[in-house]
């Protein structure tokens, strides 16, 4: 009997050794569960949204050198302790160092706190290094951009051209660069390479096709380039601004108003006031248009012109460093659009005009003539008791320098432009017609 006793202590003393040797990746309640590298790797990146972790915390010193994706930096175990008070403790996660004792340890402090779904990563970082990218903060990833660390700095995002990190290589196909497949094709699997998108998916994927091919070091930008820019890290463009000619410009702002794709039209010039193009903004200088940019809309359309080169060059590149994308300059400047169209004069400037006797002739072509209208001017429409602007222009002298207005933009402008396809070089247009007079308490008659 004695004998039978001792076997069945045997027994179960050889069935609790087989239980507490069965499968590493099970948990009883009160241990932590060791899980594998390739478990995460299909949790974490395969598909983001399996993620079964309210958190993971990476327990070693150094952090900042690499982490799993999403990975929180506790500053060791003693940090995570720290922490505890915050944490649900109804939730998964995940712990894991660079060795196993501190791992152990952090997934044991949350054990004995309470806390039932604790995880280990089995082999720690080496693991997860052995089979997938890891991430790495823009302060590390700059420092290695400038210890020239990196073999190649791949950015996957179709944003390339509006900024991208200087270096960086256009890898989206579909935004006029080379595919990440092709480009890696032929790369050095031993080097050092960084992975980076406006969005986590892209980036990830990048990466672990890398990784899947057999390249051995590959980063991703934790935070994307959202993280690099708020770092305040500087950034190149490939966007460039475009010469428009001003047979152009004045077809979208003349010819057909409706047409006009520009947002904004800035004169960067310092006599504005002489006259400028139709709806053009007066940005008082190459500074001044740097004052207004946080006002701007980037997805709009922008001409910059000036009555120089090296101004409007500065505007237009300006605009560019700055993330606008679609920044037009006219070619020639201002004397290439007074060669094919008026030039717009501000009610104070037509004013002195007027009062030095600058103008040949003042054309009314509005039908409200007999109301009210600038002292001297010409009845020019032939509907309101006046004559019709062609008969009126027909020996006039074409040297001269004239002035059009009206209460609307389209006559007012199609009376100018009348008088600039006759052969007349020097024709204005009061900006804001005859509404702009009235409002300046200019006199009428």
């Amino acid at each position: 009997m004695k004998k039978m006793k001792t076997y069945a202590i045997l027994l179960f003393a050889l069935g609790l050794f087989t239980m507490a040797c069965n499968d590493d990746n099970t948990m009883s309640g009160d241990v932590y569960t060791n899980v594998m590298a390739s478990q995460v790797k299909t949790e974490l990146v395969d598909d983001v949204s399996l993620s079964p972790y309210e958190a993971i915390f990476d327990v070693s010193p150094v952090y900042s050198a690499g982490h799993l994706p999403f990975a929180t930096n506790s500053n060791g175990v003693d940090g995570l302790e720290t922490m505890l008070g915050t944490l649900d403790k109804t939730k998964s996660y995940l712990v894991y160092c660079h060795s196993d004792a501190p791992s152990i340890a952090g997934a044991e402090l949350l054990i004995e706190n309470g806390f039932t779904k604790v995880y280990r990563l089995q082999g720690n970082y080496a693991a997860w290094d052995a089979i997938s990218f890891v991430d790495i903060m823009a302060s590390e990833a700059k420092s290695k951009i400038d210890a020239a660390g990196f073999e190649a700095i791949f950015d996957v995002s179709p944003h390339y051209d509006e900024q991208h990190i200087p270096g960086a290589t256009n890898a989206n196909a579909g935004a006029g660069g080379t595919d990440l497949a092709t480009l890696i094709a032929s790369m050095d699997k031993t080097k050092t390479y960084l992975v980076y998108c406006h969005a986590d998916a892209p980036s990830m994927a990048g990466a672990q096709l890398m990784e899947d091919a057999g390249f051995e070091n590959v980063f991703r930008l934790e935070g994307n380039f959202g993280a690099w820019t708020d770092a305040d890290y500087d950034v190149e463009t490939s966007a460039t601004y475009m010469d428009i000619m001003a047979s152009q410009v004045k077809m979208e702002l003349v010819d057909d108003v409706a047409i006009s794709p520009y947002e904004a039209i800035f004169d960067v010039s310092p006599v504005y006031s002489a006259g400028h193009l139709p709806f053009a903004t007066n940005s008082n200088g190459v500074d001044g248009l740097e004052t207004m940019l946080g006002t701007l809309d980037k997805t709009k359309s922008y001409l910059v012109y000036c009555h120089s080169d090296a101004p409007s060059i500065a505007g237009a590149e300006l605009l560019i460093e700055n993330g606008f994308t679609k920044v037009y300059r006219l070619q020639g400047n201002y004397a290439a659009w007074d060669d094919v169209s008026f030039v717009d004069i501000t009610a104070s400037e037509a004013k002195s005009k007027i009062d030095a006797a600058d103008f040949e002739a003042i054309f009314d072509v509005s039908p409200h003539y007999d109301e009210q209208h600038i002292p001297g001017a010409t009845n020019a429409n032939a509907g309101a008791g006046g004559t019709d602007l062609a008969t009126l222009i027909a020996s006039m002298d074409k040297t001269k320098t004239y002035l059009v207005y009206c209460h609307a933009d389209g006559p007012s402008m199609a009376g100018a432009q009348l008088m600039e396809d006759a052969g007349f070089k020097n024709v204005f247009r009061l900006e804001g017609n005859f509404g702009a007079w009235t409002d300046a308490g200019y006199t009428t008659e």
